[in-house]
């Protein structure tokens, strides 16, 4: 059986405007039912707005992972699914909390079906469950022109399912190490016999334990959504979300990288954990969306989007410091928090996008404007009384819960960024393509319990230019740069907000398509400039009495690089992505910067065909080492991870048309590694051997 590249197709698909713009408006079930699929098309049809473009027509590329991967890799969350994107590096600081960096650079741009929210790791998009999406986009580069503030690293574009004209779905149950045990069910239906009314529910339930002591999981989610065409030429579509999340055990923090006498504490077992036995991180999502497309008869359409999300936290943690004797594990020092919080996030969007005629060539055009406010209550109780921690090398989590103070330190802020802007696609000749645009923003932060702690910035100006040269049908070469502009959300130890991230980015780049545009090649060199980085302040140990962890400014940070990235079907029955990134990082006095991230990092993706039911896929990743000078005890010490590979495989058998198993084996030769070696001189080790089974039907 051929079947379509499913996965990892990590494509340079076209895109009117710039990369963001792809992914903004890729949400509508107007275009075509796969992204970028090689051996397919080399196209992408980006009906929804009007804007086609083949792949060496674009300026940037965006890595697309499809449900056909979530399911071949078990990925049950979006930072599972991350973790697969060439160059993207996911890193898990504490059981519940992830961080992603891209090119050198955090990832903070995240939107739902094209619509930016702020990210925030304390509700954490990155641990939304994967039953709500059909795909999720991942743009390499700046993708200021449409989202506004970002940085020069990745867009994370989720893609939630949408209603379908046809009936069907599919049940499934897996079980796994740690007594993990999921069930989840998509099912989509028809409401009128022409399906101009359609409706979809999808939802999973999951409990486990981990291999982290104390911890566990209990979550569930549930997702409907309703789609109704208008006539021939309009559609709207409306959905409901709602996530419940009910981990124990849950760390704040991670573990100490080092020793009393300065050694390093990488011998701890992967299973250690700073939890108290009462610890806990509840976290409650709820969002609803609707959007409304009308389609003209010339090619235009009008686009508009809103979305609410209401989120709410209630933390009872317990996070440790300091540096255990190697002895006696005594030197460990702790405090407590209840940490409550509560985010109101809206976000709306509306635009206009279509082609036009000038000296006698058809260009493309949008013209749009989006609104993002944020809203934050955090309450936090601070503990009377510091617990004694005793022998933290047989820490086992029984520690008297302490009494919390019954009134609160309170925090309340408004965060509010809204944009215009206006893009151009523009066909120079048959060999050269320009993109053009502009954005004009206005951001506000405000310190609802200090005014004086507050910012505002308006007329901010983020310029794009793209410009693709395309001498054959097979190969294209091209030059972009756009501008920078970041808001924080990172203060620092005197309690003020960080100024914003000021900045520029340039990327060249060639592609080229093979063995009948079966297969891609991908190279790309790049380089950001940018100032007021936000680090970790390593002078504080501790967190603030709100829970936060203080930061500073660096400036005059450099970050350049190349990739390169193969990508497709290399027969009828195996198809793969291969790739490679570096990234330097340097400070303006030449010093290394971010080292606490790989500078190089290889994936590999495959799958195999060994007959019509029996399928094989392997996933295997390699990151060079990661270190952090100047911490540990006097500040005279390195943390370190050293360059590890990771080897992922799966094999599934179709019992029937309906039925399949399946056995995926993570992690296979059990590699002991940090995840993260940056949060406070601690460290986080990675997930060990897992291995799940599953059973799929379809109906």
């Amino acid at each position: 059986m051929n079947r379509p590249v499913p996965s990892l197709v990590s494509l340079t698909v076209a895109l009117a405007l710039l990369p963001q713009a792809y992914a903004n408006e890729s949400a509508s079930e107007q275009e075509v039912e796969k992204v970028s699929v090689l051996g397919q098309r080399l196209e992408y049809n980006t009906s929804a707005t009007g804007l086609m473009l083949s792949v060496k027509d674009t300026p940037q590329s965006i890595s697309v992972i499809d449900a056909d991967l979530m399911r071949d890799f078990a990925l049950q969350n979006v930072a599972d699914i991350v973790g697969l994107v060439p160059g993207v590096s996911v890193q898990a600081a504490e059981t519940s909390r992830f961080f992603f960096t891209a090119r050198g650079n955090k990832v903070t741009n995240f939107q739902y079906d094209g619509v930016p929210v702020f990210y925030n790791s304390f509700f954490s998009e990155a641990v939304s469950d994967s039953v709500l999406f059909e795909r999720v986009e991942v743009v390499r580069g700046a993708t200021g022109l449409l989202s506004g503030a970002g940085e020069p690293s990745a867009a994370i574009n989720l893609i939630r399912k949408k209603a379908q004209y046809e009936q069907g779905g599919y049940l499934s149950l897996q079980a796994g190490r740690w007594d993990s045990l999921r069930i989840e069910g998509d099912y989509n239906t028809p409401l009128t016999d022409d399906g101009s009314v359609r409706a979809r529910v999808a939802a999973s339930k999951e409990k486990s334990d981990s291999y982290v002591n104390l911890a566990e999981e209990d979550n569930q989610q549930l997702y409907f959504t309703l789609a109704a065409d208008v006539g021939d030429s309009t559609t709207v579509q409306v959905g409901l979300e709602h996530a419940k999340r009910r981990p124990k055990g849950s760390t704040w923090g991670a573990l100490p990288l080092f020793y009393k006498d300065g050694s390093s504490a990488a011998d701890l077992d992967v299973s250690s954990t700073t939890a108290a036995n009462w610890s806990k991180w509840d976290r409650d999502n709820k969002s609803g969306f609707v959007n409304l497309t009308h389609y003209f008869s010339n090619g235009w359409l009008v686009k508009g989007e809103y979305e609410r999300r209401d989120d709410s936290m209630d933390g009872h943690l317990l996070y440790l410091s300091g540096y255990p004797d190697k002895q006696t594990g005594l030197g460990m020092r702790a405090s407590s928090m209840i940490y409550q919080s509560d985010r109101v996030l809206d976000s709306a969007r509306l635009y206009a996008s279509g082609p036009f005629s000038l000296f006698e060539r058809e260009h493309r055009l949008i013209v749009g404007a989006n609104l993002t406010d944020q809203d934050i209550r955090s309450d936090s109780f601070s503990a009377i009384d510091r617990p004694q921690v005793g022998d933290f090398l047989s820490w086992d989590g029984s520690i008297t819960r302490p009494k919390f103070k019954d009134t609160a330190s309170v925090r309340k802020s408004n965060e509010r960024q809204l944009g215009a802007y206006i893009a151009t696609q523009l066909s120079l000749s048959d060999e050269f393509t320009a993109v053009l645009g502009n954005r004009f923003s206005r951001y506000e932060f405000e310190n609802e319990m200090d005014a004086s702690k507050g910012y505002k910035q308006t007329g901010i100006n983020t310029p794009y230019a793209g410009l693709i040269f395309a001498p054959t049908d097979a190969v294209s070469l091209y030059a972009s740069y756009t501008e920078i502009f970041t808001p924080q959300n990172y203060t620092d130890k005197d309690n003020r907000k960080l100024d914003p991230i000021e900045g520029s980015s340039t990327e060249l780049g060639i592609k080229s398509t093979w063995l009948d545009d079966r297969l891609l090649v991908n190279a790309a060199v790049f380089k950001g400039e940018k100032d007021n980085v936000a680090e970790l302040d390593s002078t504080v140990t501790e967190p603030s009495p709100d829970g936060s962890f203080p930061y500073i400014g660096v400036k005059g940070t450099e970050h350049k690089g190349f990739e390169v990235e193969l990508s497709g079907e290399l027969s009828d029955v195996l198809t793969a992505n291969l790739s490679y990134s570096h990234t330097k990082s340097e400070k303006a006095n030449g010093e290394a910067f971010a080292t606490h991230f790989p500078k190089h990092q290889v994936r590999m993706t495959g799958r195999y065909e060994a007959s019509e039911a029996l399928h094989f896929a392997a996933n295997i990743n390699w990151q060079s080492e990661m270190y952090k000078d100047k911490v540990g005890p006097d500040k005279a010490h390195r943390s370190e991870q050293d360059s590890y590979w990771l080897v992922n495989l799966m094999a599934s058998y179709a019992v029937s048309e309906q039925l399949n198993a399946q056995l995926n084996i993570s992690n296979l030769f059990d590699k002991k590694y940090y995840s993260s070696i940056d949060f406070y001189n601690q460290g986080f080790f990675g997930t060990p051997r897992n291995i799940e089974v599953s059973l799929r039907y379809q109906f």
